[in-house]
């Protein structure tokens, strides 16, 4: 057998969180780390060595991934409306991939078993999400774009807006998207999101 390529520092470790996001997206947690090695052509030992746990390998896969997605989010420019116009497409796109969707089923079906990793996930990728959306909605807040609320709860409208409906048919095995269809529902849900939280108290929707 031919030695494995060497495998310096923060390469090694990218290459060793791009392979392992891969193989838990295909079969969930309990997935071997023998797996992760393969894929990424490393040493198990090296996955040791740059993670310590499979728990710890785990978090910093997904944490990677999200954080990969939000970056983009951060440098956008331009107004509020548009920043995540563009997000909300990039969003839907990896949110609703099919891989995203079989890690979904393969973690809910999990979580009981693995607890803490469940908490985990819901902690490093739901609520960080969610955090990193506020810190937008609450400029526009603060500028006057929308109305003064809690950014948070706003965060969360918004993206259960942009995914909820779709995530849950596809999780529960409903027709693949028509990627035709995508822009028009993200700007739809943008422009809901926008009357509703409307700077204007004329123009805001209240319950009856």
């Amino acid at each position: 057998m031919s030695p494995l390529p060497s495998c310096p520092g923060a390469d090694c470790a990218s290459r060793v969180l791009d392979a392992a996001f891969e193989v838990f997206c295909e079969t969930g947690y309990r997935t071997s780390i023998d797996t992760v090695a393969q894929r990424a052509q490393v040493a198990r030992q090296t996955i040791y060595n740059h993670f310590g746990s499979k728990e710890a390998l785990f978090s910093a896969a997904m944490g990677k991934a999200v954080k990969e997605l939000f970056a983009m989010l951060a440098a956008e420019e331009g107004d509020w409306r548009s920043r995540l116009y563009n997000f909300g497409l990039r969003f839907r796109e990896r949110v609703l991939a099919p891989d995203a969707i079989n890690l979904h089923r393969l973690l809910t079906s999990e979580a009981q078993r693995f607890p803490e990793l469940a908490s985990g996930m819901y902690e490093n990728c739901f609520i960080y999400s969610r955090r990193q959306i506020a810190d937008v909605l609450e400029q526009a807040m603060k500028q006057g774009a929308l109305r003064r609320e809690d950014p948070m709860e706003a965060a969360h409208i918004l993206l259960d807006m942009l995914v909820s409906a779709d995530h849950m048919r596809l999780v529960l095995g409903g027709p693949e998207l028509d990627l035709n269809e995508e822009p028009a529902k993200v700007r739809r849900a943008m422009e809901l999101f926008s009357r509703v939280y409307a700077a204007n108290p004329a123009t805001s929707v209240h319950p009856s």
